[in-house]
């Protein structure tokens, strides 16, 4: 190694070195003190002074300070890594614990944020990162729903890697609770390709796992089904018809209403509303009848969207799904609360109430950016430009167009793609 590294290194408190080690082994892209702290069982000073120590050595680079992470830290160069990794290896034989002790820290950290934003998603497995090993003595705690998804999304990079770790080392428990518990970034990120590689590694996963049951297989299948629609998959429609006749197997009345929604949900976006509606109409009476307003609401949703896509369109009944949907939601569910005001926005700028749509779908948009959602963000400023398109407002058009581009771009090829040839349209 260079005359740098080892004059650094060897200058090292021994008990930093030790926890160079260790961040040697693990996957993440970076680094922050409660990852540390978790990996070493350190305090969270020790931890900070740790990485004060490493970045003063220039072992670690200082990346950025993060309001919710603090400082963050990476590898100052591949190489110190490797080296260090390649002494790790040969020295010392508790690698598994030091994954280990990172999926514990991600996964407390995971399922307090899905608590947190997604409380009804959370409590239908209650995941409890206590019932395995390597929990940490000081967990991340997220101060309300916002920064629970934030945490998440900058977080994203790190757990996803760390999943395919515990996948190639076979921590099956870890594996399956972990994408299970990142739901709330799942739904806002909507990045189709690491949502269906990861559900399938949890699949697999959930299978190996003697703790795992019927139920925890369910849902993540019907998950799986979600990342499979989201990327216009047809195995998406097989998939939720799996989860009905599981549902319906187990006698479990709500989550046969919830495969309904899906495979209603998928041959709408397929664009057959007709085939739709029963699906959805049956998952609506189910849900009310078990007093479920959260998926009556949803379901309201969609069939809005289907009466949107019926010959005539009944933008009269879509309005009032969509206005009834949004005040159930709203204070319960952003993101849905923020869909089906988008929805709304939409069908007020097809009936050519423009003024009144395109602010709806401004406020859409801003609710959509505040919970880390860019694909439906995106989306909603996609509708504006034709909505301005269609109003002969090229330059507006433009304007809205290429802020939909940049949010596509870090989620879905395709779409942003699509987006291209309407700015070139435009030019």
């Amino acid at each position: 190694m260079t005359t740098h590294f080892d004059a650094a290194y060897a200058g090292l408190d021994p008990d930093t070195a030790r926890a160079y080690y260790d961040l040697s082994r693990l996957p993440v892209h970076d680094i922050d003190a409660t990852l540390v702290a978790a990996v070493c069982k350190a305090s969270p000073e020790d931890a900070t002074s740790h990485l004060t120590a490493l970045a003063a050595t220039s072992l670690l680079d200082n990346l950025d300070s993060h309001e919710l992470r603090g400082t963050v830290y990476r590898f100052a160069a591949p190489e110190f890594r490797e080296f260090v990794l390649g002494l790790a290896r040969e020295r010392e034989t508790d690698g598994d614990d030091v994954l280990g002790r990172a999926l514990g820290w991600a996964l407390a950290a995971a399922a307090a944020a899905d608590a947190q934003a997604t409380d009804s998603h959370y409590r239908t497995l209650n995941i409890n990162p206590g019932d395995l090993p390597h929990h940490p003595q000081h967990p991340v705690r997220h101060a309300h729903p916002e920064a629970a998804i934030e945490w998440l999304t900058v977080q994203s990079e790190n757990l996803l890697a760390l999943v395919r770790a515990a996948h190639q080392n076979s921590l099956h428990a870890y594996v399956w609770r972990l994408v299970y518990s990142m739901w709330p970034w799942w739904r806002a990120a909507g990045r189709s390709e690491d949502w269906i590689e990861l559900h399938a590694l949890a699949l697999v996963s959930v299978g190996h796992d003697p703790s795992a049951g019927e139920l925890d297989e369910r849902h993540l299948l019907n998950t799986y089904g979600l990342g499979l629609r989201l990327a216009d998959d047809p195995i998406a429609l097989r998939t939720f018809t799996r989860v009905r006749e599981m549902a319906s197997l187990a006698g479990d009345a709500l989550a046969e209403g919830q495969a309904l929604y899906e495979l209603g949900a998928t041959h709408l976006q397929r664009g057959d509303a007709v085939e739709a509606v029963p699906f959805l109409q049956r998952a609506r009476t189910i849900r009310a009848e078990h007093d479920y307003t959260r998926g009556v609401a949803l379901a309201d949703t969609l069939l809005g969207q289907a009466a949107l896509l019926m010959t005539p369109a009944d933008t009269a009944q879509a309005l009032r799904r969509f206005q009834d949907a949004r005040n159930a939601l709203e204070g319960v569910d952003a993101h849905d609360a923020a869909r089906a005001l988008a929805w709304q926005g939409r069908a007020q700028t097809q009936t050519g109430d423009l003024k009144a749509g395109e602010t709806t779908l401004l406020t859409a948009t801003k609710e959509f950016l505040d919970g880390h959602a860019p694909r439906q963000a995106a989306r909603t400023l996609e509708w504006l430009g034709g909505a301005a398109e269609n109003g002969c407002r090229p330059a507006e058009a433009r304007t809205f167009y290429s802020q939909a581009l940049s949010h596509y771009l870090a989620v879905d090829g395709a779409d942003a793609d699509r987006v291209r040839d309407r700015l070139a349209r435009l030019n």
